[in-house]
């Protein structure tokens, strides 16, 4: 995975029908505020309909559900409505090291044994270093789940815990070099966080500290990362299944 369109609940029909036509290596499809109302129960059966459509497409990106954090009640519904048709993967918001995704990988084989999919069939993204207790955590997650699909780096809400508005201080650079490092451990691509602009030289600074890929707002924006990271080098070495 060397790209990732992240897409807002109340994304449009052409939005959508853009983020599938972009060339995105996956999708990320969020489910809105965390609240069981109407407003999110929407947001899943679309979710459930986008990937009834696109299943077996081959030209499709894979299809990625960012469900409520593992703290939260609403984690449980989110996963029983998507099985049923069954995601390519869910997203993390917020992990706090193996346990998080060794969590979510035991809540997953109950549902894909209930809807008669292949153990192991639903991979696991993560939203990683978005605290420092998390960014400190990141090294736990070398064979944590052969789910494990891709780490993605939480900046902003690092930034956010840390009262930083910007510039890449210290903490933001060990935080960014813990990412690459967690996920080459564990054999899976590290993926920068969005760019609001600058979004070339942004993605090609990524590509030097060792990222693999990049997170992305806008389907504009999934060439000029393609660019900066060619699918011939994105190889990983095979995870521990540990």
């Amino acid at each position: 995975m060397r790209s990732c369109l992240i897409l807002g609940s109340d994304a449009s029909d052409e939005e959508l029908a853009a983020a599938l036509d972009c060339g995105a290596d996956a999708l990320l499809l969020r489910l809105g505020p965390c609240a069981e109302d109407a407003t999110r129960r929407g947001a899943r059966a679309r979710v459930c309909a986008l990937i009834d459509e696109t299943r077996g497409k081959s030209a499709a990106p894979k299809l990625f559900v960012e469900v409520a954090s593992l703290d939260s009640d609403l984690v449980e519904a989110d996963l029983d409505a998507l099985f049923g048709p069954g995601p390519d993967g869910v997203f993390l918001p917020f992990c706090d090291g193996a346990a998080s995704v060794q969590r979510m990988s035991v809540k997953l084989a109950v549902r894909e044994a209930q809807a008669g999919l292949a153990d192991g069939a639903t991979r696991i993204g993560a939203f990683v270093g978005g605290d420092p207790a998390a960014a400190l955590a990141l090294r736990s997650l070398a064979g944590a789940s052969p789910r494990l699909a891709a780490l993605a780096f939480d900046e902003a809400g690092l930034r956010a815990a840390l009262g930083l508005a910007c510039g890449d201080g210290a903490a933001i650079q060990m935080a960014r070099a813990a990412v690459v490092l967690a996920a080459a451990s564990a054999g899976v691509p590290a993926l920068a966080a969005p760019e609001q602009t600058g979004g070339e030289k942004a993605y090609a600074a990524a590509r030097r500290d060792g990222f693999q890929g990049a997170m992305a707002l806008f389907p504009g924006e999934i060439a000029a990362i393609h660019e900066a990271f060619p699918a011939g080098e994105n190889r990983q070495r095979p995870q521990s299944s540990a």
